[in-house]
């Protein structure tokens, strides 16, 4: 049997001026902000580390990891807990910091806009940019992405 996936269920993510687009199946659990342990060494784009069932994951900033500024502000913030896109990772689970709720989005063709991707100049972190009404959207390469925090965190002898 040849199904077609006509959509993929996604989730819509703000972050500070910008918004993410990932599978829904890429985020384990959305928890409230909470204190992070802070890292006195590191990239910029690693913000600390948080306990989440019995492990301490790296809480990174995707705004950062995306070639953007550092966010400022912690207001409305949440985390989302991220699962592994590779198999053999040291890592099963990474957070970042959303300045909201992501909310669940239907990505179909007649829902998605077109590619912003040739007229950027972005990062090997970011696969895409589309325009959906009137807002853009970055779909993260999670794959390198979860490479270059790996690598960050063995760095850091973690």
């Amino acid at each position: 049997m040849n199904a077609v996936v006509e959509s993929v269920r996604s989730l819509w993510v703000p972050l500070h001026g910008l918004n993410l687009l990932v599978p829904n199946v890429a985020v384990a659990e959305v928890i409230n902000f909470q204190p992070l342990d802070l890292m006195q060494e590191g990239p910029q784009w690693l913000l600390g580390s948080l306990r989440w069932r019995e492990q301490d994951l790296p809480v990174v900033s995707m705004e950062a990891l995306c070639g953007f500024s550092l966010p400022q502000s912690e207001r409305g913030a949440r985390i989302s807990i991220l699962n592994s896109v590779k198999p053999d990772s040291s890592l099963a689970f990474y957070a970042m910091v959303t300045a909201g709720i992501p909310r669940l989005f239907s990505a179909d063709d007649d829902a998605l806009g077109e590619s912003l991707l040739a007229a950027r100049t972005l990062p090997d972190s970011v696969s895409d940019c589309i325009q959906i009404g009137n807002e853009e959207a970055l779909i993260p390469n999670l794959e390198i992405i979860q490479g270059v925090i790996e690598a960050g965190w063995a760095e850091l002898g973690r």
